[in-house]
């Protein structure tokens, strides 16, 4: 993927669902340092993830660019950040809350279809849990391993104070990648450091194992 060009870089604000997100540019090194390690990082995934971010280029680097905003206009250094500079991952279960308790696993139990069952929360599924000052996320996909029929058919995501209409999944059940695991592209979010996020799911009654597919943007001493 080339970096060069890319119209967010030359973009001071962005606004995605109603929410304007100001923007720091990268400089020439950054880029740089983007466009190398964004390429290493697709290369440890499939065809089909690669292709979700490349086509995602853009609002993908805008994330980037609004999240280092928010963390104090601080270097970029891509995957091998010092502690306060700023990386980038893959999403782990260990960056969002369920009932705002840092989750250990992907995992969710689904009540039935009709049910929307709270999954990412604050304590008493009421509201979102905030994210850490120090990182922010760029959601672009949702990723099921229940095999061989995902329980998800809907998601519903609040951001901040934006609630999100519900977004139906139910083509997840095409796992038509090498590796046959479901994948579903959705909507690219920003999530901001010191957001609220809140995600609840309706399907099948069943565990799911439902990954949220995407960037952290943080600290190195958080990643």
């Amino acid at each position: 993927m080339r970096v060069a060009g890319l119209s967010s870089l030359a973009k001071k604000e962005i606004t995605l669902y109603g929410s304007k997100f100001t923007m720091t540019g990268l400089d020439a090194e950054e880029q740089a340092v983007l466009e190398d390690n964004f390429n290493k990082l697709l290369a440890t995934t499939d065809s089909q993830v690669r292709r979700i971010f490349e086509e995602r280029a853009d609002t993908i680097i805008a994330g980037i660019m609004a999240i280092k905003e928010k963390l104090n206009r601080r270097k970029f250094r891509g995957m091998n950040p010092a502690d306060m500079e700023i990386g980038f991952g893959f999403i782990r279960p260990e960056f969002v809350k369920d009932t705002d308790v840092i989750a250990n696993d992907w995992n969710i139990a689904l009540t039935g279809m009709g049910t929307w069952d709270v999954w990412l929360s604050a304590a008493g599924d009421t509201s979102g849990f905030v994210l850490d000052e120090d990182f922010g996320l760029i959601i672009t996909h949702l990723v099921s391993q229940v095999t061989p029929e995902p329980y998800v058919r809907g998601v519903h995501f609040q951001i901040g104070r934006v609630d999100l209409i519900p977004e139906e999944v139910g083509d997840i059940l095409l796992g038509d990648n090498e590796n046959g695991v479901a994948v579903f592209p959705v909507p690219t979010k920003i999530v901001l450091p010191e957001d609220e996020l809140m995600l609840s799911v309706t399907g099948h009654a069943g565990t799911e194992y439902l990954k949220l597919g995407g960037l952290v943007v943080g600290l190195g001493r958080l990643l």
